[in-house]
């Protein structure tokens, strides 16, 4: 039995019917050689169910929310309760995929099982691939799992050759927990609340000389200081949620995002990429004539996983705000200013770890609060935290295969809840990057008008520096 951290548990404390809180995938797979075969599929899942903890843990909620939850081996485990097919009737493009895997992407998860699903998407006729062809939606609830730890389930079901890799056997049988009763998850709780004051003693120690540090390097080196929570201005994506979520994706070659990023000295492929989606969001906010005078702020997540935590459930993630210079119309100057905002962010963001001051924080206040902000409305009643959520996540550079299937894209989605009502999620894979929104109906009307609006600026961002290169030879 393993406690949630209070990162983790914050996941479920503002989940609601309209906001599920979990992450999400589209794979797409093909192969010449074989056909789709769910029990096949299942009997190669249930051999790998060793190699991560999520696939058989449930969580356990303590009575009262007197402390975070609880992962326990779950003693009703069935690999069947979590992998289905569903096959598409009628449309059967890209684009019915994309309006399938919205639908999914907004049923929340049930926690009486391990917070994770898969459902394979057969009958699709998409250009450019054979008949077999298939995707993969998966899910699993973001209180188990960054993204960091994703790219670690992925690695324990793909390969890098057509020929599946064989698992080495689990060390010792796996063996299933009771479930607790409520009075040994409040004790279990309680002899973990006495070790916070010496933990909180601990951690405003180092923070404080951490601050120290960071000021003198901010000072030094002129910077400007990156956005304050709740400073951001008010745009179109911060309002309350339908629960009907809607999904829309761009690729884009990882060669023409570094060709971007090499126009400006010192820019890195995130900068790139931060850049791009500003022209998105700034173009889509002037056609519908709702942008702000005030630069939008990202949230972007950086992971701060360590090696001997990898395997590990849960969230290792802080974060830092970025000021996006949606306000500054020429594509390089942007990615110039974005270059010197994410400087300055990731300096500051070392300065309070995000994911340890959720510790804190008692459980029934933390429980208590999220409930009520979502209840209430209270997104409403001021300036948002950001404006959106932009979170890039490299993935492999060779292509991989699920079973003998190669993996051709994959699409990443991720929560969205009142008041933080877009989502912008970058995976690179075998030299292709998505970019993929997760929005919902309330709050992007026209997705097809977004989409294209991040071609546009992906095109604008290279035409500059095509005239760049000319002007310089």
């Amino acid at each position: 039995m393993q406690q949630l951290s209070g990162q983790d548990s914050m996941f479920l404390y503002l989940e609601s019917k309209t906001s599920p809180m979990h992450v999400g995938a589209l794979y797409i797979f093909d192969s010449e050689k074989k056909s789709f075969d769910l029990d096949a599929m299942k009997r190669f899942f249930s051999d790998r169910l060793h190699l991560s903890r999520i696939f058989r843990q449930r969580l356990v909620e303590v009575p009262m929310d007197m402390g975070h939850p609880f992962w326990v081996e779950d003693p009703k485990f069935d690999v069947n309760n979590h992998i289905f097919e569903l096959r598409l009737e009628g449309k059967t493009d890209i684009k019915a995929l994309a309006e399938k895997a919205a639908e999914l992407q907004s049923i929340s998860l049930d926690r009486e099982k391990p917070l994770w699903e898969i459902t394979f998407i057969t009958g699709l006729t998409l250009e450019g691939y054979s008949s077999n062809v298939f995707a993969m939606y998966s899910k699993v609830h973001h209180a188990a799992i960054d993204g960091g730890g994703g790219v670690e389930i992925m690695a324990a079901i793909l390969s890098m050759t057509e020929d599946p890799f064989v698992p080495t056997p689990p060390e010792k049988e796996w063996e299933p927990e009771e479930i607790p009763s409520a009075a040994e998850l409040i004790a279990k709780s309680y002899g973990g609340a006495l070790n916070t004051p010496k933990k909180l003693f601990q951690f405003v120690k180092s923070t404080t000389a951490k601050a120290f540090d960071i000021r003198k390097e901010v000072t030094k080196n002129l910077m400007t200081p990156p956005p304050l929570p709740m400073t951001a201005p008010k745009t179109i994506f911060n309002t309350t949620m339908s629960g009907e979520k809607v999904i829309g994706a761009v690729d884009i070659r990882l060669s023409t995002i570094k060709k971007i990023k090499n126009a400006i000295s010192g820019a890195t492929v995130n900068d790139a990429v931060l850049t791009i989606c500003a022209g998105a969001l700034r173009k889509y906010l002037v056609h519908t004539g709702r942008l702000p005078l005030k630069n939008l702020v990202a949230m972007a997540p950086i992971s701060v996983r360590a090696e001997d935590e990898k395997g590990n459930m849960g969230n290792r993630v802080s974060a830092m705000l970025v000021d996006l210079a949606t306000n500054e119309p020429h594509p390089l100057e942007r990615l110039k200013q974005i270059n010197q905002n994410t400087l300055s962010s990731k300096t500051m963001s070392k300065a309070i770890p995000a994911d340890q001051i959720m510790e804190f924080i008692p459980s029934e206040v933390a429980a208590t609060a999220g409930r009520v902000y979502l209840k209430m409305g209270l997104s409403k009643l001021h300036n948002p935290f950001f404006n959106v959520v932009i979170t890039n996540v490299p993935g492999p550079p060779i292509p991989l295969y699920l079973d003998g299937f190669k993996m051709m894209n994959l699409y990443g989605f991720a929560p969205v809840l009142d008041g933080m009502g877009m989502m912008i999620a970058i995976f690179s894979y075998a030299g292709n990057v998505s970019i993929t929104i997760t929005s919902d109906k309330s709050v992007i009307k026209e997705m097809d008008v977004l989409k294209f609006c991040i071609q546009e600026s992906i095109d604008e961002l290279e035409d500059a520096v095509n005239a760049l290169m000319e002007g310089a030879s």
